[in-house]
């Protein structure tokens, strides 16, 4: 089945040129700003969108954090498109949530590479989390409360200020009683479960996946290479390049 695209892009030009490029490879869906945009991402759950950042009704930053505050669309990947040398706007993006940008003008194989390995990384990571459901060990069932959190974690790897609060809100929970269940159910913290997860999730990836250390680290939110490398050999006492290499 075709992956579905969604292009939000003001310039009626650019719009037909990128549609033009990418209906070849995806099911392409178009919005002229961000409010149409988000009607469209609702209604079609695209696996992935390109958006301009200055639009009217709705820019892309305000679209990024509409998308990715919504449980049911936070793990569609979202690169904005920016002038060269507008670093603040990358980094206020960052902060809403995109998960890359690329500079216009901009090269169509560039794009079409980043496009494709941002679903890579998505699918591998989906597919990591199918086949490790969290399990209540004392009953041998799988537990709603720890599925439900690591569904969003997955979601929300690459946020790194991604937080307890944010968390426990989207379950429908209150703080302390997120933090009771999870200590209950894992004799850990929500922050250690979180980190013990990504962690383990590392490990599988650089067993089973075709990716690069840094792509790995960088899929799961880890702030730097050297901390992941730090983390992971005091988690297994192992580092990481030797995980690769047995």
């Amino acid at each position: 089945m075709q992956k579905k695209l969604l292009i939000v892009e003001d310039n009626e030009k650019l719009l037909n040129s990128m549609t033009a490029l990418f209906e070849d490879y995806f099911l392409v869906f178009e919005a002229h700003n961000g409010m149409e945009g988000l009607e469209k991402c609702r209604l079609n759950m695209p696996d992935i969108i390109i958006s301009d950042i200055m639009m009217p009704e709705m820019n892309g930053y305000e679209l990024t954090e509409s998308v990715k505050s919504n449980e049911r669309t936070s793990h569609i990947p979202i690169i904005l498109l920016t002038a060269l040398g507008e670093d603040e706007r990358r980094i206020e993006g960052y902060n809403f949530g995109a998960d890359d940008y690329i500079v216009k003008p901009f090269k169509f194989d560039i794009l079409l590479a980043r496009v494709n390995n941002l679903l890579k990384t998505r699918e591998q990571l989906r597919r990591i989390y199918d086949t490790s459901a969290p399990i209540n060990h004392e009953f041998g069932i799988k537990d709603p409360v720890l599925s439900h959190m690591e569904a969003l974690l997955v979601n929300h790897f690459r946020f790194r200020n991604f937080s307890i609060p944010q968390i426990a809100e989207l379950m429908n929970m209150t703080t302390p009683k997120l933090e009771r269940e999870v200590k209950r159910l894992t004799g850990m913290t929500p922050i250690q479960y979180i980190n013990d997860f990504r962690l383990h999730k590392a490990k599988n990836m650089l067993q089973t996946e075709d990716m690069s250390i840094f792509e790995v680290s960088h899929a799961l939110g880890f702030r730097s290479l050297s901390y992941f490398g730090k983390a992971y050999k005091d988690k297994f006492g192992i580092s990481p390049s030797k995980t690769k290499q047995l």
